[in-house]
């Protein structure tokens, strides 16, 4: 990677839980602003839990892990709401509220964030425009196919233009010509500034949308760590 302000701080980071079983073991790395990084490995790696650990929904048994300068192990229930703010999560499945339309889906994070409602309109037809789908405000997620509501799920995590995205398996229902879509956008996020960990098992999408990749075996590192 190249030498850039690191956003993501990891150092001898673990996770154990309480039955003994190790989920991460004395992960090193830093990942810096701006980049675009491929988490791979094989199921039960440790991909999804090393995402919740990044945005606080796991802490650390031990070592370091910062996260846009913020310490998640020690850190306090509202310095963790705080850093949420500053992340834009793509949750495998997409998460979707199916009893709301696109637009109360997308503009839930600015909500929660105490946006005025005369200032969330325009700001969520942005981000619809931005993902091509402007014309779906008002239509319900189980109208949209699979990629459509993906591409929702992408809409939503950029709504508050967070510097971090974390992506679990965005691509991984979808056929290779709608994933190849899904990237495209989470590329030009990218290109925008935004840096994206995106935790995938579509290595043959690499190809296509190169990046740094990291792969986990067993909760531990065995390619891309970083001194």
């Amino acid at each position: 990677m190249n030498e850039s302000e690191t956003i993501i701080h990891m150092k001898n980071l673990m996770l154990r839980y309480p039955t003994g079983k190790v989920a991460l073991s004395g992960l090193n790395m830093d990942i810096p602003q701006g980049s675009f990084v491929y988490l791979i490995g094989e199921s039960g790696a440790g991909k999804s839990t090393l995402l919740r650990m990044i945005y606080g929904g796991l802490r650390p048994t031990s070592g370091q892990l910062k996260v846009q300068e913020q310490m998640i192990r020690g850190a306090s229930d509202g310095q963790i709401r705080a850093l949420r703010q500053r992340i834009g999560i793509i949750f495998q499945g997409n998460r979707l509220l199916f009893s709301r339309t696109v637009f109360e889906n997308v503009a839930m994070p600015l909500r929660v964030q105490g946006w005025d409602a005369q200032r969330l309109l325009p700001r969520v037809k942005k981000v619809l425009s931005f993902v091509g789908l402007e014309d779906r405000l008002w239509s319900y997620p189980e109208t949209l196919s699979g990629g459509e509501q993906q591409r929702i799920a992408i809409a939503r995590a950029m709504i508050s233009n967070p510097p971090l995205i974390l992506a679990d398996e965005p691509t991984g229902n979808l056929d290779d010509d709608t994933a190849r879509h899904v990237l495209d956008l989470l590329t030009s996020l990218n290109k925008l500034g935004t840096t994206v960990l995106m935790a995938t098992h579509d290595l043959h999408l690499l190809t296509s949308h190169p990046g740094h990749v990291v792969q986990l075996r067993q909760g531990a590192l065995v390619m891309g760590q970083t001194s």
